[in-house]
Protein backbone atom coordinates (compact mmCIF):
# COMPACT_ATOMS: atom_id res chain seq x y z
CA UNK A 1 0.00 0.00 0.00
CA UNK A 2 1.29 3.42 -1.29
CA UNK A 3 0.28 6.70 1.17
CA UNK A 4 0.26 9.84 -0.51
CA UNK A 5 -0.10 13.49 1.00
CA UNK A 6 -1.43 15.86 -1.42
CA UNK A 7 -0.47 19.25 -0.32
CA UNK A 8 -0.62 22.82 -0.80
CA UNK A 9 0.30 25.96 1.03
CA UNK A 10 -2.09 28.50 -0.31
CA UNK A 11 -6.19 27.76 -1.27
CA UNK A 12 -7.28 27.27 -4.94
CA UNK A 13 -4.77 25.10 -6.21
CA UNK A 14 -7.31 22.73 -7.62
CA UNK A 15 -5.28 20.18 -4.38
CA UNK A 16 -8.68 18.77 -3.70
CA UNK A 17 -9.62 18.17 -7.63
CA UNK A 18 -6.32 16.46 -8.18
CA UNK A 19 -7.47 13.85 -5.42
CA UNK A 20 -10.62 13.57 -6.31
CA UNK A 21 -9.82 12.76 -9.45
CA UNK A 22 -6.84 10.48 -9.58
CA UNK A 23 -8.08 8.20 -7.10
CA UNK A 24 -11.61 8.27 -9.71
CA UNK A 25 -9.05 7.44 -12.56
CA UNK A 26 -7.07 5.01 -10.63
CA UNK A 27 -9.96 3.21 -9.55
CA UNK A 28 -11.97 3.42 -12.68
CA UNK A 29 -9.87 3.35 -15.74
CA UNK A 30 -6.95 0.78 -13.59
CA UNK A 31 -8.87 -0.71 -11.63
CA UNK A 32 -6.52 -0.09 -8.45
CA UNK A 33 -8.61 -0.23 -4.90
CA UNK A 34 -8.11 2.99 -3.90
CA UNK A 35 -9.06 5.42 -0.22
CA UNK A 36 -9.41 8.78 -0.01
CA UNK A 37 -9.12 10.82 3.28
CA UNK A 38 -10.35 14.15 3.72
CA UNK A 39 -8.43 15.26 5.97
CA UNK A 40 -9.36 19.17 5.87
CA UNK A 41 -12.35 20.74 7.64
CA UNK A 42 -13.56 22.43 4.65
CA UNK A 43 -14.68 18.76 3.59
CA UNK A 44 -14.72 19.71 -0.45
CA UNK A 45 -13.27 16.44 -0.80
CA UNK A 46 -16.46 14.70 0.49
CA UNK A 47 -18.96 17.69 -1.33
CA UNK A 48 -17.05 16.68 -4.80
CA UNK A 49 -18.01 12.58 -3.96
CA UNK A 50 -21.16 13.10 -2.75
CA UNK A 51 -21.21 12.46 0.41
CA UNK A 52 -22.20 14.58 3.67
CA UNK A 53 -20.08 16.71 5.44
CA UNK A 54 -22.38 16.57 8.48
CA UNK A 55 -21.48 13.30 10.03
CA UNK A 56 -19.78 11.43 12.54
CA UNK A 57 -17.85 8.85 10.43
CA UNK A 58 -14.24 11.41 10.11
CA UNK A 59 -11.20 10.88 11.56
CA UNK A 60 -11.53 12.99 14.34
CA UNK A 61 -12.85 9.93 16.49
CA UNK A 62 -10.13 7.60 14.77
CA UNK A 63 -7.60 9.83 15.79
CA UNK A 64 -9.47 10.41 19.50
CA UNK A 65 -8.64 6.61 19.87
CA UNK A 66 -12.40 6.09 20.23
CA UNK A 67 -13.40 4.26 16.54
CA UNK A 68 -11.28 2.09 14.22
CA UNK A 69 -10.39 4.07 10.70
CA UNK A 70 -12.15 1.17 9.26
CA UNK A 71 -15.47 1.99 10.88
CA UNK A 72 -15.56 5.49 9.23
CA UNK A 73 -14.72 4.32 5.85
CA UNK A 74 -17.79 4.88 3.12
CA UNK A 75 -18.41 3.40 0.15
CA UNK A 76 -18.19 5.44 -2.89
CA UNK A 77 -20.92 5.84 -5.99
CA UNK A 78 -17.55 4.61 -8.08
CA UNK A 79 -15.99 0.68 -8.01
CA UNK A 80 -12.88 0.18 -5.43
CA UNK A 81 -13.06 3.99 -4.27
CA UNK A 82 -13.64 4.03 -0.61
CA UNK A 83 -13.63 7.34 1.14
CA UNK A 84 -13.40 8.81 4.72
CA UNK A 85 -15.03 12.20 5.09
CA UNK A 86 -14.52 15.02 6.70
CA UNK A 87 -16.58 17.73 9.19
CA UNK A 88 -15.87 21.01 10.65
CA UNK A 89 -14.65 19.25 13.90
CA UNK A 90 -11.27 18.38 12.37
CA UNK A 91 -10.35 21.70 13.23
CA UNK A 92 -8.73 22.17 15.86
CA UNK A 93 -8.63 18.26 16.83
CA UNK A 94 -4.83 18.86 17.74
CA UNK A 95 -6.54 20.12 20.84
CA UNK A 96 -8.65 17.87 22.23
CA UNK A 97 -8.42 15.41 24.33
CA UNK A 98 -6.46 12.87 24.37
CA UNK A 99 -4.41 14.13 21.26
CA UNK A 100 -3.11 17.50 22.80
CA UNK A 101 -1.24 15.58 25.91
CA UNK A 102 -0.05 13.16 23.46
CA UNK A 103 3.73 13.94 22.71
CA UNK A 104 3.50 11.67 19.46
CA UNK A 105 -0.33 12.55 18.03
CA UNK A 106 1.17 13.62 14.82
CA UNK A 107 1.83 10.19 14.00
CA UNK A 108 -1.86 8.42 15.28
CA UNK A 109 -3.18 8.85 11.27
CA UNK A 110 0.04 6.52 10.74
CA UNK A 111 -1.01 4.04 12.84
CA UNK A 112 -4.54 4.16 12.27
CA UNK A 113 -3.86 3.08 8.74
CA UNK A 114 -1.01 0.80 8.87
CA UNK A 115 -3.04 -2.05 8.30
CA UNK A 116 -5.27 -1.60 5.09
CA UNK A 117 -5.45 -2.98 2.64
CA UNK A 118 -5.00 -0.50 -0.44
CA UNK A 119 -3.09 -0.12 -3.38
CA UNK A 120 -3.45 3.69 -2.86
CA UNK A 121 -4.23 5.95 0.23
CA UNK A 122 -4.89 9.46 -1.24
CA UNK A 123 -4.77 12.31 1.74
CA UNK A 124 -6.23 15.64 1.44
CA UNK A 125 -4.39 18.25 3.44
CA UNK A 126 -5.78 21.45 4.12
CA UNK A 127 -4.44 24.51 2.51
CA UNK A 128 -1.66 24.99 5.46
CA UNK A 129 1.30 23.83 7.54
CA UNK A 130 -0.41 22.93 10.43
CA UNK A 131 -0.74 19.80 12.61
CA UNK A 132 -3.12 18.23 9.88
CA UNK A 133 -0.83 18.73 7.45
CA UNK A 134 2.37 17.61 9.18
CA UNK A 135 0.26 14.70 10.28
CA UNK A 136 -0.72 13.71 6.67
CA UNK A 137 3.00 13.83 5.49
CA UNK A 138 4.39 11.65 9.11
CA UNK A 139 1.50 9.08 7.51
CA UNK A 140 2.81 9.21 3.82
CA UNK A 141 5.45 7.63 1.43
CA UNK A 142 4.97 10.08 -0.94
CA UNK A 143 3.64 14.06 -1.34
CA UNK A 144 2.66 15.36 -4.37
CA UNK A 145 2.40 19.08 -4.46
CA UNK A 146 -0.31 20.97 -6.29
CA UNK A 147 0.02 24.29 -7.89
CA UNK A 148 -0.93 26.99 -10.75
CA UNK A 149 0.28 29.61 -12.70
CA UNK A 150 -0.27 32.17 -10.72
CA UNK A 151 2.27 34.26 -9.05
CA UNK A 152 1.01 33.70 -5.13
CA UNK A 153 0.78 30.00 -5.79
CA UNK A 154 4.16 29.96 -6.99
CA UNK A 155 5.86 32.01 -4.03
CA UNK A 156 4.50 29.51 -1.70
CA UNK A 157 6.59 26.33 -3.18
CA UNK A 158 9.79 28.00 -1.82
CA UNK A 159 7.99 27.60 1.91
CA UNK A 160 7.02 24.14 0.94
CA UNK A 161 10.16 22.98 -0.18
CA UNK A 162 11.42 23.56 3.60
CA UNK A 163 8.98 21.78 5.38
CA UNK A 164 9.43 18.85 3.38
CA UNK A 165 13.07 19.20 4.17
CA UNK A 166 12.30 19.51 7.77
CA UNK A 167 9.88 16.59 7.52
CA UNK A 168 12.50 14.00 5.72
CA UNK A 169 15.07 14.71 8.79
CA UNK A 170 13.00 12.32 10.53
CA UNK A 171 10.49 10.50 8.00
CA UNK A 172 11.32 9.04 4.61
CA UNK A 173 8.96 11.27 2.25
CA UNK A 174 9.23 10.85 -1.07
CA UNK A 175 8.19 14.02 -3.64
CA UNK A 176 6.48 12.30 -6.39
CA UNK A 177 6.13 15.67 -8.40
CA UNK A 178 4.52 18.85 -8.76
CA UNK A 179 0.88 18.83 -10.27
CA UNK A 180 -0.10 22.28 -12.60
CA UNK A 181 -3.80 23.28 -12.69
CA UNK A 182 -6.05 25.75 -14.58
CA UNK A 183 -3.30 25.46 -17.43
CA UNK A 184 -3.42 27.80 -19.93
CA UNK A 185 -1.31 26.62 -23.01
CA UNK A 186 -1.09 30.38 -24.32
CA UNK A 187 -0.45 32.24 -21.46
CA UNK A 188 2.18 34.77 -21.99
CA UNK A 189 4.50 34.06 -18.54
CA UNK A 190 4.30 30.24 -18.42
CA UNK A 191 7.82 29.58 -19.17
CA UNK A 192 8.38 31.86 -16.04
CA UNK A 193 6.09 29.34 -13.95
CA UNK A 194 7.15 26.23 -15.38
CA UNK A 195 11.02 28.15 -14.08
CA UNK A 196 10.35 28.92 -10.90
CA UNK A 197 8.59 25.49 -10.22
CA UNK A 198 12.00 23.80 -11.73
CA UNK A 199 14.13 26.08 -9.66
CA UNK A 200 11.80 24.94 -6.35
CA UNK A 201 12.17 21.31 -7.33
CA UNK A 202 13.97 20.30 -10.23
CA UNK A 203 12.71 17.18 -12.55
CA UNK A 204 9.58 17.05 -10.41
CA UNK A 205 7.04 18.48 -12.93
CA UNK A 206 4.23 16.77 -13.96
CA UNK A 207 4.29 16.82 -17.53
CA UNK A 208 0.92 16.23 -18.09
CA UNK A 209 -1.08 19.76 -16.77
CA UNK A 210 -4.92 20.39 -16.41
CA UNK A 211 -6.30 22.83 -18.37
CA UNK A 212 -8.98 25.28 -17.19
CA UNK A 213 -12.46 23.87 -17.79
CA UNK A 214 -16.10 24.52 -16.51
CA UNK A 215 -16.89 20.73 -16.47
CA UNK A 216 -14.91 20.38 -13.53
CA UNK A 217 -16.74 23.04 -11.37
CA UNK A 218 -20.01 21.83 -13.37
CA UNK A 219 -19.32 18.03 -11.96
CA UNK A 220 -18.69 19.20 -8.23
CA UNK A 221 -21.98 21.07 -8.03
CA UNK A 222 -23.43 17.23 -9.03
CA UNK A 223 -21.65 15.52 -6.49
CA UNK A 224 -19.88 13.65 -9.66
CA UNK A 225 -16.40 13.20 -10.64
CA UNK A 226 -15.66 14.51 -13.93
CA UNK A 227 -15.13 11.63 -15.27
CA UNK A 228 -18.95 10.22 -14.71
CA UNK A 229 -20.60 14.23 -15.62
CA UNK A 230 -18.46 14.89 -18.36
CA UNK A 231 -16.19 12.22 -19.74
CA UNK A 232 -15.39 13.81 -22.65
CA UNK A 233 -14.27 16.93 -21.54
CA UNK A 234 -10.75 17.96 -21.90
CA UNK A 235 -10.58 17.87 -18.16
CA UNK A 236 -10.90 14.37 -18.14
CA UNK A 237 -8.83 13.63 -21.23
CA UNK A 238 -6.17 15.61 -18.66
CA UNK A 239 -6.97 13.70 -15.90
CA UNK A 240 -6.53 10.29 -17.03
CA UNK A 241 -2.95 11.22 -18.91
CA UNK A 242 -2.02 12.34 -15.28
CA UNK A 243 -2.89 9.24 -13.74
CA UNK A 244 -1.15 7.28 -16.09
CA UNK A 245 1.85 9.61 -15.44
CA UNK A 246 1.07 9.07 -11.84
CA UNK A 247 1.38 5.58 -12.06
CA UNK A 248 4.67 5.50 -14.33
CA UNK A 249 6.32 7.72 -11.27
CA UNK A 250 5.35 6.15 -8.39
CA UNK A 251 6.82 2.84 -10.15
CA UNK A 252 9.73 4.00 -11.01
CA UNK A 253 10.28 5.56 -7.67
CA UNK A 254 12.67 4.42 -5.13
CA UNK A 255 9.86 2.82 -3.09
CA UNK A 256 8.06 -0.67 -3.78
CA UNK A 257 6.74 -1.19 -7.27
CA UNK A 258 3.10 -1.13 -7.97
CA UNK A 259 1.85 -4.50 -9.74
Amino acid sequence: MQTIACCSFKGGTAKTSTVLHLGVYLAKQFHKRVLLIDFDAQANLSTGLGLSSDGLDTMVPVLQGQRDVREVIQKSSIENLDVVAANVFLDGVEATGPIVNDLYGHERLRRSLKDLDYDFVFIDTPPSLGWLTQSAFFAANYSIICAIPEPYSILALNRLKEYHERIQEHHRLEILGVILSFWDQRGSTNMAYVKAIENAFPDLLFDAKVRRDIAVSKSVLQGLPVLEAYPNSRASEDYSRLTAEFLRRISASSHAVIS
